[in-house]
């Protein structure tokens, strides 16, 4: 799952209690914010003797635990609202640690009945809608939190989700400030990890990283996830700014928190599959495909399996990538547009890729997903709609590396090199490795 493990976003954030707070943020409106106070950065994870959390066994094994006891409680006294509200919420936090969808749509179901039985319960809409957005049915989403708004939900909480959802809708003149105010009225692990990566996608990450180790510097919590999940979100920053050996740390930190980490292992793998060290690599994926149904990671492995001759095994690695695809296209569509997309593209079906990412634009039409509409209408030789999209995004306050790299193939299509040279030197100084990460895909029936 994306930008999606937990990296997709759900449970950050706070809102702001005082006039002052407001007109900072609305003063500062989408320009630089203030810094946290200086200090030296660590520049790496705290250790487990620096910040001592549960043995993961223990966490995964009460984890379970209390699934089953839930599990028989709600089977007995199926009315009871609590209870299956605190099952909801433990199966959507395993769901989203293994990446099973299936289970985070357990979690739903739950609330959908919790909605049936009292639906005057503005707590059950509210859990509902922050559930519904892991799976990106963002309208949904948006119906529920207006609703539990009607009836009276907390306010902090459903305008920390509205953020969330505006973020995914694009609307980034409401979503940035929301996210600033949110942390400047109440600075916590979550409300932190958030801002730090608002500053990456701004495209400040001397912000961002110490955002990072502010958010570091606030767990409180003996559980090994949060510090696990915050190291994946850092392991991402470095990995999108080429420094993949850094990345490498960050993912390897929450591999040791929680060895059967799904996320974890999985970008761990792909950075080090990025720096050439495939034998490692080849190991890690052998191990997450036992871990779970994600065909995402059949696809991944089965390209390694195919660079080193293992040609048998890798087709049949690709066909149960390309069934898995089929499946949960089928059973989570929104959720599956731009994962399904990136599979599509690396295997040569280019057609079935731009439909996908069209979907998807429609669904979210936020800078991120404008990019992968230029690419894969620039992949299908229609380089005129890719400019279209590539300006859509380009008009929007995030910036990255792929945002310019994509400007510039595009610009280099139809035969203006000089913009072309200028998005590419942005590109590689926001990440120097731009065109190794992202090689250029030659529409079908065109020779490079």
């Amino acid at each position: 799952m994306d930008n999606d493990g937990i990296q997709q976003n759900s449970a950050r954030r706070m809102i702001w209690a005082t006039c002052l707070a407001l007109l900072v943020v609305a003063a500062a409106g989408c320009s630089k914010p203030k810094p946290p106070p200086h200090k030296a950065l660590r520049g790496k994870p705290k250790s487990a003797t620096e910040l001592a959390t549960t043995e993961s066994g223990i966490y995964l094994a009460n984890l379970d635990g209390q699934i089953e006891e839930l599990t028989r409680l709600t089977r007995d006294r199926p009315e009871n609202i609590s209870n299956v509200m605190a099952l909801s919420s433990a199966h959507h936090t395993r769901g989203r640690f293994r990446g099973d969808l299936d289970e985070i749509q357990l979690g739903i179901d739950g609330l959908d009945g919790c909605v049936r039985r009292e639906p005057e319960n503005a707590v059950c809409w509210l859990t509902r809608a922050e559930q519904e957005q892991s799976l990106h049915r963002f309208p949904q989403a948006r119906a529920d939190v207006d609703k539990a708004k009607q009836l009276g939900a907390d306010p902090v909480r459903a305008a920390s989700l509205e953020m969330d959802l505006d973020w995914n809708d694009g609307r980034y003149e409401t979503a940035i400030p929301a996210i600033r105010k949110a942390r400047l009225a109440r600075a916590t692990t979550s409300s932190w990890i958030r801002e730090a990566q608002l500053d990456h996608d701004l495209g400040l990450e001397d912000q961002a990283d110490a955002a990072f180790e502010a958010a570091e510097d606030l767990i409180n919590d003996t559980g090994p996830l949060v510090i696990a999940h915050l190291d994946v979100q850092r392991g991402i920053q470095k990995s999108a700014t080429g420094r993949l050996e850094d990345a490498c740390v960050f993912y390897r930190a929450a591999v040791e928190r929680i060895p059967t980490y799904v996320a974890a292992n999985e970008h761990l793998a792909e950075a080090l599959h990025m720096l050439g060290k495939n034998e490692e690599a080849t190991r890690i994926y052998e191990s997450v495909v036992k871990l779970t149904d994600d065909p995402e990671f059949f696809h991944a492995l089965a390209e390694l399996y195919a660079a080193s001759g293992k040609t048998k095994e890798s087709t049949e690695l690709e066909a149960k990538a390309r069934a898995g695809y089929a499946a949960l296209l089928a059973k989570y569509p929104e959720a599956m547009y731009w994962h399904a997309s990136e599979f599509y593209m690396a295997t040569g079906d280019v057609k079935q890729a731009l439909v996908l990412l069209r979907k998807n634009v429609t669904l979210r039409p936020n800078s991120t997903s404008y990019v992968a509409l230029a690419r894969a209408e620039l992949a299908n030789g229609l380089a005129n709609d890719a400019k279209v999209s590539i300006d859509k995004a380009l008009a929007m306050p995030v910036v990255s590396a792929s945002l310019f790299w994509t400007a510039s193939r595009i610009h280099r299509r139809l035969g203006d090199p000089a913009k072309a040279d200028a998005f590419r030197a942005r590109a590689e100084k926001l990440n120097p490795r731009i065109a190794t990460d992202e090689p250029d895909v030659v529409p079908a029936g065109k020779q490079p």
